[in-house]
Parts: C-alpha cells; sequence; structure tokens
C-alpha cells in the first residue's frame, strides 16, 4: 500500500509540473506580454502576466527550489503514514499532495529559468493564475475532503470527523486571505459544501436502505 501511495503522489506530482511548464510554454510561445481576450464575457479571460513575484515569500526562488525536495519527502513521508493508519483510504490524499507539490515545482522552475511565473487565464475581480497556481489551487480546494476521508477512515465520530474538515477549511481560507487568492475562497466553499452534501446524503440513503 505504501508503494501504491508513493506511485500515486509521484504521478500526480510528475504530471502536475510536466503540463503546468507545458501550458506555459505554450502561453509564451502564442500570446505576447498583456495581451488578452475574453474566453467568458466578462468573466473569465486569456492574458499572458509575467508576474515576478517570489513564488515562496521571503524566499528567493533558488533557494526555495533547493529547499522543495525536502518538503517533497515530507510530504510523502505524511502520505504514507496516514495511509499505515487507513489501508482503506482513497487516493485523493495522494493526488492533493501531488498536485500541491507539482504546481509548485512548475512556478518554481519557471521563475529560475526564465525569471518570472507565466499567469495565463484571468478572472474579473479575482486576477490572474498561472497553471501551476491553478493545481495548488484545485490541492487546496480538495484539501478538507481528503481531511475528512482520512478521519472516516479511522473510524473517527461524525463530530470528529466535521471538526478535522472544519479546521482545514478555515485554514484554506486564511490561506486564500493571506496570499490575496480571493478565487481560491470561492472554490474551496463550493467543493467543501458540494463534498459535505454528498456525504450527508449518503448518510442519509444508507441508513434508509433497509439491512437483509
Amino acid at each position: 500500500m505504501q508503494r501504491r501511495a508513493l506511485v500515486w503522489f509521484g504521478a500526480s506530482l510528475s504530471l502536475a509540473c510536466i503540463v503546468s511548464l507545458g501550458i506555459g510554454a505554450l502561453v509564451r510561445e502564442y500570446l505576447r506580454v498583456e495581451q488578452s481576450f475574453w474566453l467568458i464575457s466578462p468573466i473569465v479571460y486569456l492574458v499572458r502576466d509575467q508576474h515576478l513575484r517570489a513564488p515562496v515569500p521571503y524566499l528567493s526562488p533558488t533557494l526555495t527550489l533547493a529547499l522543495w525536495p525536502i518538503f517533497a519527502i515530507a510530504v510523502a513521508v505524511l502520505i504514507c503514514s496516514v495511509r499505515l493508519r487507513s489501508p482503506g483510504l482513497s487516493v485523493l490524499a495522494e493526488i492533493v499532495g501531488g498536485l500541491f507539490m507539482g504546481g509548485g515545482l512548475a512556478n518554481l522552475l519557471e521563475a529560475q529559468t526564465i525569471g518570472s511565473v507565466t499567469d495565463f487565464l484571468g478572472i474579473y475581480r479575482f486576477g490572474t493564475y498561472s497553471a501551476g497556481d491553478i493545481a495548488m489551487d484545485i490541492a487546496s480546494s480538495l484539501l478538507p475532503i481528503a481531511v475528512i476521508q482520512i478521519a472516516r477512515a479511522q473510524h473517527q465520530t461524525v463530530a470528529h470527523v466535521l471538526q478535522a474538515g472544519a479546521a482545514f477549511y478555515v485554514a484554506v481560507i486564511v490561506f486564500a486571505v493571506a496570499s490575496q487568492d480571493y478565487a481560491l475562497e470561492v472554490v474551496v466553499t463550493l467543493v467543501t459544501v458540494s463534498g459535505a452534501a454528498i456525504s450527508l446524503h449518503k448518510r442519509i440513503m444508507s441508513r434508509q436502505i433497509p439491512s437483509r
């Protein structure tokens, strides 16, 4: 099971990083700087914006890239530890960890090699995002659901499951506010509410099915 967990984590990380770098390269190839057009007017637009912000505040891209393998190993060890205590757990935890680490790595590699990160997807009043940003936001929005699944797999009480999910939801919201990623607040709320509603529906339906 540990090997399976590491395979899913590595595959998600690699795919997120490669796809993010590929999208960035395509945007730089076919769009001029600050060229933009609407995808869904007047909400979503395509744009090329090369921003110079550090992927990790207070750390240079070079130092952050040097520390990234340590972060990846720490996440992999954490996932294996969770997998040992929850053998029946789905692969969502590995996918979440891989997407987050892979998206961040793509941003770091762009910042290191070309001196900036390529944002390409704009959302009106919410800012612009690189492919790496999108991968990390997807992972962050799924994090509360993954934590709920882990708590349920460890046979925690309903109250503990809800507390764990709520705690990580608040943590993601605080992170979104601190990083001024307001689109993440909307996405994580939609995903968490939808996941909670589906889980509640399944629980109600399972109680209504008579046992034989």
